[in-house]
């Protein structure tokens, strides 16, 4: 099987010296290589690429060090921000859903549009269930109401990628209602959470989102000051739309603010995709 070498930490080094990488401080190097893979640390290096095994003049690995710990704050900031905006989504499609059809509506087709995978809901139901079977919760519905789950309470075992789709599925009525509650129109909710899927599965994972694509272009609202595109800053404009709690994100703000000073000297905005007035448009 042709594979690339184990390496140990002290041939990593060897390697990333014969690259042009310069190393001011092996014992440090050695240090965040002992805890820090390798191979996750290569994708902060492409950057600073000049060819394939040669690096830009003056790389240091401080320098991309401070790259890799910029990004994982970041997604740790996101990541509490996003989660304050799923649990937003899942309560608003229990309420208006239970509303319309009831507690036990979710189950019937009929209350979805022509994309509804029935099978996709019933897997999702079982998974769940079997994964969190010791949860009081379940134990509890299970003995009281015979396993019958109001939506209201399930939803709460869903991630958010399911929600995003659950959303896709429901009637048009439906997405009206809970997309004007938010004061945004139906299909740009649609694409935003999908949007912030891929954002949230990249924060859970520890994937890289400084100096990357993202999956998708979010839509952009009608007059909007700035025109989305397919960038992190995009994303990040996503979720001061969706965000109810403003006084939350206006301490976001700042303390992405604070953020980017401290590591002003290592990052280039330009590669999230932020404009000169990035403070203006996300406050």
């Amino acid at each position: 099987m042709n594979v690339k070498e184990h390496l140990s930490i002290d041939e990593q080094i060897i390697l990333l010296r014969s690259r042009g990488c310069l190393i001011e401080d092996e014992n440090e190097v050695h240090t965040v290589l002992r805890d820090v893979n390798y191979y996750r640390l290569a994708s902060y290096f492409l950057p600073f690429k000049e060819s394939e095994d040669k690096y830009i003049e003056g790389t240091t690995f401080n320098k991309v060090y401070r790259n890799y710990l910029f990004d994982r704050k970041l997604r740790n900031m996101i990541s509490y921000i996003i989660e304050y905006i799923e649990v937003m989504i899942k309560t608003k499609i229990a309420y208006f859903h239970s509303k319309k059809y009831g507690p036990l509506g979710y189950l019937n087709g009929n209350n979805y549009n022509a994309m509804f995978d029935e099978g996709a809901l019933q897997e999702k139901i079982s998974k769940c269930l079997e994964r969190n079977k010791s949860n009081p919760i379940i134990i509890h519905h299970c003995e009281k109401y015979q396993g019958h789950f109001p939506l209201w309470v399930i939803i709460e075992f869903f991630d958010f990628g399911f929600i995003s789709k659950m959303y896709y599925q429901l009637d048009t009525q439906l997405q009206k209602e809970i997309s004007k509650s938010l004061n945004v129109k139906h299909d740009k909710l649609s694409s935003w959470l999908y949007c912030l899927t891929h954002l949230r599965n990249c924060c859970a994972h520890y994937a890289r989102i400084y100096n990357t694509h993202m999956i998708s272009i979010p839509k952009t609202p009608k007059n909007y000051s700035f025109k989305f595109t397919k960038t992190l800053f995009s994303y990040l404009l996503v979720m001061k739309e969706l965000l109810c709690w403003k006084t939350d994100w206006k301490n976001f703000v700042i303390e992405l603010e604070a953020l980017i000073e401290e590591y002003s000297e290592d990052i280039d905005l330009n590669r999230m995709g932020f404009p000169t007035n990035w403070r203006e448009l996300l406050l």
